[in-house]
């Protein structure tokens, strides 16, 4: 139904005056897949996007859709479709009517004929079903949910058959409820249309819970390209180990003796690295648990369901831990916790890479 296509960056820069905020990326999108743009803001990624749709210009670097270059094409002659984070859906216009938009002065690509009203309206149709809004074509805008709007905004993305659809934020104006339902449709869409897809995001969550694979940013330069899982369970840097997981990592500074971490109170984590001297120690969560040789106070208990968020110190470091409710915790209890070496990471103290 969808044309698909690898986008490929080349050396990617794009400067306002003598702010750099995109510093000479090199990315592939690959063909077919939903792929995150993820990072805090003002970390280059909208910028990026903007750049392959063809609103931003090109500072240095170039620009492929599979081998053809769209570095400096016209963003109607690049064949993508866009959704924005406000949905810019005409109000006059019935959904119908909005989604056929793009169709209405467009010129087929081989016989250069435009497309006929039948034509258009089979296309709408189709569209419609795909998103599910086949019931909603007579409504205006005005008449929808923030979620309805949403699908429109899609659907009218993808009538036109773009070569890429690329989404800036779409669920940032949607209430938590309507977020998390909105992400498993734009994955089905997605994975029915099988259209090559940028989703542009600062929430990690979401990022994991939907993509292909993500293409993490900081500063205007990629820090790690890898699927959610991967990115999770192995990051290349202390940003990467940060920015993803929810609570955050913690860490501890250590010196590395044989395979273990010493703290500067002498307590001694299990570690498993090889390398000897001064690191920086990144503890997830999930690595604790009841039952083992560590003994700490807890300061903080925090309830999530079946699991509870509990804070306690480790040689002056504030850590965090998920252990399970089923044994309730409670500021001030003492408790001996047990450390899984798959879950700690060590971290150059300098330049805070992974060792």
């Amino acid at each position: 139904m969808v044309n698909r296509m690898e986008v490929k960056l080349r050396g990617l820069t794009k400067r306002f005056g003598k702010t750099t905020a995109v510093n000479g990326i090199d990315v592939t999108f690959q063909d077919g897949k939903l792929t995150g743009l993820l990072g805090p803001s003002g970390c280059g990624k909208s910028t990026t996007l903007y750049m392959i749709a063809g609103l931003e210009s090109v500072t240095e670097g170039d620009i492929f859709f599979g081998s053809r270059d769209v570095t400096t094409l016209m963003p109607e002659k690049r064949n993508i479709g866009l959704v924005f984070q406000n949905y810019a859906l005409y109000p006059h216009m019935s959904v119908e009517e909005n989604i056929a938009f793009p169709l209405t002065n467009r010129k087929h690509p081989e016989t250069g004929r435009r497309c006929t009203r039948a034509e258009c309206r089979q296309a709408v149709e189709e569209i419609a079903q795909l998103v599910q809004i086949e019931d909603l074509l007579k409504r205006k805008p005005g008449q929808l949910s923030g979620g309805q709007q949403q699908r429109v905004a899609i659907a009218r993305a993808l009538v036109k058959q773009p070569d890429v659809l690329l989404l800036d934020e779409p669920l940032s104006n949607l209430d938590a409820r309507l977020r998390m339902e909105m992400r498993s449709e734009i994955r089905r869409i997605q994975q029915e249309s099988k259209v090559t897809t940028i989703f542009v995001t600062h929430d990690q969550e979401e990022a994991m819970s939907i993509t292909d694979e993500i293409v993490l940013m900081r500063q205007g330069s990629v820090q790690q390209v890898a699927p959610p899982h991967a990115m999770y369970a192995d990051p290349v840097n202390c940003f990467a180990a940060s920015f993803m997981g929810n609570p955050p990592i913690s860490y501890v500074d250590a010196e590395l003796r044989d395979g273990w971490a010493v703290l500067s109170d002498g307590l001694r984590l299990p570690c498993g690295a090889k390398a000897q001297g001064k690191v920086r120690i990144g503890i997830r969560p999930e690595a604790w648990s009841i039952g083992g040789d560590i003994p700490v106070e807890l300061t903080s208990v925090e309830m999530r369901g079946q699991d509870q968020v509990v804070g306690f110190r480790l040689s002056g470091h504030e850590i965090r831990a998920i252990l399970d409710a089923e044994q309730e915790a409670r500021p001030g209890q003492r408790l001996d916790l047990r450390l899984r070496e798959n879950r700690c990471y060590c971290f150059d103290p300098v330049t805070e890479t992974r060792l």
